[in-house]
């Protein structure tokens, strides 16, 4: 099963990551480990980048050589969690975005960030919803879900990736994409 998790930056995709690989195995029998593929290490190691945006102060990521090194690892585990802000474009058994208020990530953001262009734009991008609009389309029905982080440690997100891994359908029909919207919330 491949599970990727995706999200703006700031929402907590590496933390919960590491925590669904921990959960995870901690039911798997030694053959079946998840494997924890972040794709910005994996990106430095490959040297996949195609450039650098200067305006932003990152490296543009050369998703087509990271989606051939993934598929190369899916080949020798079964079992892979992928990890990071374009996460949702690789194939996927399940798609996590995971999601922030607005006003809570832009907090979090500062402590991260120092240049107010890459603040603004993370919290304008998770105030529409912008990954889980990218991944519908590239999702089957039924493997896309959104998690709010705001209040959950990355513990708690991990346990409900778990729910939702293992088939729980509370956990899919609560988690289901689509139910956050930032826009439509008043206060």
């Amino acid at each position: 099963m491949i599970v990727a998790i995706s999200g703006t930056g700031g929402t907590g995709k590496t933390a919960a990551a590491k925590e669904t690989v921990k959960i995870l195995n901690a039911k798997t029998k030694a053959s079946e480990k998840y494997k924890l593929v972040a794709l910005n290490a994996l990106a430095s190691r490959k040297k996949a980048y195609k450039g650098y945006d200067k305006e932003r102060k990152s490296k543009i990521v050369d998703v087509r050589k990271l989606k051939a090194e993934v598929s190369k690892l899916a080949k020798s585990h079964k079992n892979i969690v992928i990890e990071g802000l374009f996460a949702h474009e690789f194939e996927a058994d399940i798609v996590i975005v995971l999601r922030c208020e607005p006003k809570a990530l832009e907090r979090r953001l500062k402590k991260k960030y120092s240049w107010p262009t890459k603040i603004t734009e993370n919290v304008e991008a998770e105030m529409m919803g912008m990954i889980t609009e990218e991944a519908l389309p590239l999702c089957r029905p039924g493997t896309l879900f959104e998690i709010d982080t705001t209040k959950k440690t990355a513990a708690q997100t991990a346990r409900t990736i778990e729910r939702i891994v293992g088939g729980e359908e509370k956990a899919r029909f609560e988690h289901a994409a689509g139910k956050i919207n930032w826009l439509m919330q008043t206060g």
